[in-house]
């Protein structure tokens, strides 16, 4: 009976308990700006009202900039996954004062990298492919820097930082460019780990694709990393004691 309960709970309950989480970080140069970060979705065509509610919960946040990590598709094909026009269509729905930022993730890039990109785009959303863009807040001008995914692209972090200048904030579908870029920026911001998915008590993630393991797990990390758990699932679809998140950052 355990047994069975804790399969129901990971298939159908846990997966859509979306929760936010809030963090708050010190800078004086950003001081009062408010991030939404959001990752690895994998839609499919079953998860509308997911999405709805997930266009809903980040618009409550009020964000100043929303920074999405990735990862749209489902299963690795736009075939399985929902019609990228309804997809790039409620993204459009999310409200915030300086645009969408976005990097594509491996799934995207896999068969329908162009096709994913370019729905977007039509919708206004900004894509950064070993690119930046700045933004003015309060006289003083953020830099939003993403590179290509490290497993599926030939990224590029040099070109990805041109010309910037502190204060910057990197996206990165994986968090395995953190050695390389941290000492070059102000914050990191990555998904692909999804947390692991499933998390044993005591123990933590079963798996994390990362070269460096459980290091990049999911959470704050050394101060310059943050790694989101993902709003969706991936391989299996399952989540356990590893709920789907928003982040919400408040730099203070």
């Amino acid at each position: 009976v355990l047994i069975v309960l804790i399969f129901i709970w990971a298939c159908f309950v846990e997966p859509n308990l979306i929760t936010v989480k809030k963090m708050t970080l010190q800078s004086d140069d950003i001081k009062g700006i408010r991030i939404v970060f959001i990752s690895d979705f994998h839609f499919s065509k079953l998860t509308f009202s997911r999405f709805d509610r997930i266009i809903k919960m980040v618009n409550k946040q009020k964000p100043d900039i929303i920074i999405s990590g990735g990862d749209y598709l489902f299963a690795h094909d736009v075939s399985l996954s929902m019609s990228l026009d309804k997809m790039a269509e409620g993204f459009s729905k999310m409200r915030s004062k300086y645009g969408i930022y976005s990097v594509l993730g491996n799934h995207d890039y896999y068969k329908n990298g162009e096709e994913v990109k370019n729905a977007l785009k039509n919708k206004g959303i900004r894509i950064l492919e070993n690119s930046n863009y700045f933004v003015k807040i309060n006289d003083k001008t953020l830099y939003i820097a993403g590179i290509s995914d490290m497993q599926t692209t030939k990224w590029n972090l040099n070109k990805a930082l041109l010309n910037t200048k502190p204060p910057v904030i990197l996206v990165s579908h994986s968090p395995d460019i953190t050695p390389a870029a941290k000492e070059r920026v102000n914050l990191i911001l990555a998904g692909h780990t999804h947390g692991g998915q499933v998390r044993l008590p005591l123990y933590g993630a079963l798996f994390v694709p990362s070269k460096y393991g459980k290091r990049y797990e999911a959470g704050f990390i050394d101060n310059i990393l943050y790694v989101s758990k993902g709003l969706g699932t991936s391989i299996i679809p399952i989540r356990f004691n590893c709920l789907p998140e928003i982040t919400v950052i408040d730099y203070i």
